[in-house]
C-alpha cells in the first residue's frame, strides 16, 4: 500500500505541475510612486477555487536591479482607511507569507520580471486581502488624488486595487487611495484530489489494486 501511495503522489504532483497558469493584467504603466518600506494593498476574489502563484509589479528600482517584497495576506478585504483605521493600520489578521527577491525589468522605475509568490489558495466566493511591502526600492503604481478603487477581472479572479501606506500595519504614516497595482497576477485552478490524478492516475490506481502491489 505504501508503494501505491507513493506512485499516486508522484502522478498527482506531475498533474498539478501541468496545470495551465493564467495571467490577470492590471495597470500597464505607472504614474506615481513611493519609497522603500511602503506597502501597496489590494484584494483578490475568486469565483472558483484557485492558487495564486506569481506576479509582476512596478518599482522605483534601476533597470536589472534587485529588491525585496514581503507578502502578507488576510481573510477578507485589506482595503480601507484613512490613517489610523482600516485593515492596513494594524497587523491583526495579517499573515506574512515570507520575503521574495524581485528583479526589475529592462526599464528603470518600470515593471519587474515575473516572480514566484509563496503560493496561497483562495476559495470560491472568498476575498483575500494582499499587501506587498517593499524593501530596497519603493512601489510604483497608478493613481493620483482620490479616484475610485480600480477593478480588473477575467471572470475567475477579480483584483480590486488599491491603497498605499507609508508605514504599513501601524496607525502612523500616510494613507493614499486609490493607488492601483501596476503589473500582473498569475494563478492556477485549485484541483480536487481526483482531478489531480486525472484519467491516467485513476487507471494506474486500478491496475495497482488489481495486482495487489505490496
Amino acid at each position: 500500500m505504501l508503494r501505491i501511495a507513493t506512485i499516486i503522489a508522484a502522478v498527482a504532483l506531475a498533474a498539478s505541475g501541468a496545470s495551465a497558469q493564467t495571467t490577470l493584467n492590471a495597470n500597464p504603466t505607472a504614474n506615481n510612486g513611493g519609497n522603500t518600506g511602503w506597502g501597496i494593498f489590494f484584494d483578490l476574489s475568486a469565483a472558483t477555487p484557485l492558487i495564486v502563484t506569481g506576479a509582476t509589479t512596478a518599482s522605483t528600482a534601476a533597470a536589472g536591479a534587485t529588491f525585496s517584497i514581503e507578502i502578507f495576506t488576510r481573510m477578507g478585504s485589506g482595503l480601507g482607511g484613512p490613517v489610523g483605521s482600516g485593515p492596513g493600520s494594524s497587523p491583526a489578521g495579517w499573515t506574512s507569507l515570507g520575503m521574495v527577491t524581485v528583479t526589475q525589468g529592462a526599464t528603470a522605475s518600470g515593471i519587474s520580471l515575473p516572480f514566484a509568490l509563496p503560493n496561497f489558495s483562495i476559495a470560491g466566493g472568498q476575498t483575500t486581502g494582499v499587501a506587498l511591502v517593499f524593501t530596497g526600492a519603493g512601489p510604483r503604481y497608478f493613481g493620483t488624488g482620490t479616484p475610485p478603487i480600480q477593478q480588473f477581472t477575467d471572470g475567475t479572479l477579480t483584483l480590486d486595487t488599491g491603497d498605499v501606506r507609508t508605514v504599513p500595519f501601524t496607525t502612523s504614516g500616510s494613507f493614499f487611495s486609490s493607488r492601483g497595482l501596476v503589473g500582473e497576477i498569475m494563478y492556477v485552478p485549485e484541483p480536487s484530489s481526483f482531478a489531480l490524478l486525472g484519467v491516467a492516475g485513476a487507471s494506474l490506481l486500478l491496475v495497482l489494486r488489481r495486482r495487489r502491489v505490496p
